[in-house]
């Protein structure tokens, strides 16, 4: 395993566990403590995690959970990123929800495609100015948990959109449908939903059991799911029953 590898499933296993000892990232990973030691030392430099005496844990205790979420798991969301490119069309109105996963999908589109793109945030506005696009941003009340826009201005200007495709995220999925841990975050994506012809939802496989606060959709509400593993059976039994196309293993 190379290190930039070997690291990242050290971010991943530290944050699926809520934390791990130097002793079991070495017995997971087959590399000696030696090493583990050496590379939460650098994790921790990046800020990537916090080392603990004779281990580590997640970072989220800074308060800063989005910048968390933006390494974790990112090999899986580059792989979703790259199918998801797939589903954007010619001359289409593009929009854009927010989240780490889809911030790599902005990463993608290229330069040569010609789309009128709109975004709720601003980080995916800069990834596509930088490709040569002309963004439009909703505006609204900046979230800085999320790094995105919410509120009435911004769900007024998603009203005003009639997008041919919605890249959408979510914070969780389960049997019942979409949701989110913020409720003027499920207003924003209710808004989407409701100005957009085609519905795309991406999310990996951390997303899949979760149920949270707010739901703002029903399985019925998207048109594809694109992720990086396999659905559990009770989740696809209920998307198939809606009538959801299933990309799954984009990475495969």
């Amino acid at each position: 395993m190379l290190p930039k590898q070997r690291q990242q499933t050290i971010v991943d296993l530290v944050n699926d566990r809520n934390g791990c000892s130097v002793d079991e990232l070495a017995d997971e990973i087959g590399v000696s403590a030696a090493t583990i030691r050496r590379d939460l030392r650098e994790l921790e430099d990046r800020s990537l995690i916090e080392r603990t005496h004779g281990g580590a844990t997640p970072v989220v205790s800074h308060g800063k959970p989005y910048e968390k979420r933006k390494v974790y798991n990112i090999d899986q969301k580059r792989a979703i990123a790259e199918r998801a490119i797939d589903e954007i069309h010619e001359k289409q109105v593009v929009s854009f929800d927010s989240g780490s996963t889809l911030i790599e999908v902005a990463k993608r589109v290229p330069s040569e495609l010609s789309i009128t793109p709109v975004t709720r945030m601003p980080a995916i506005a800069s990834e596509l100015s930088e490709r040569g696009h002309e963004v439009s941003l909703t505006g609204g009340t900046y979230q800085t948990e999320s790094h995105s826009c919410v509120g009435p201005w911004a769900d007024e200007r998603i009203q005003q959109l009639n997008a041919d495709l919605l890249l959408l995220g979510t914070d969780g999925i389960d049997e019942e449908g979409l949701t989110a841990q913020d409720i003027q975050q499920a207003q924003s994506k209710r808004t989407l939903i409701a100005n957009a012809k085609r519905i795309v939802l991406v999310a990996d496989h951390s997303k899949f059991g979760d149920k949270h606060a707010f739901q703002f959709a029903s399985h019925s509400s998207i048109d594809s799911l694109i992720t990086d593993a396999d659905v559990s059976q009770p989740i696809r039994d209920e998307l198939a029953a809606a009538g959801v196309e299933i990309v799954d293993n984009a990475d495969s």
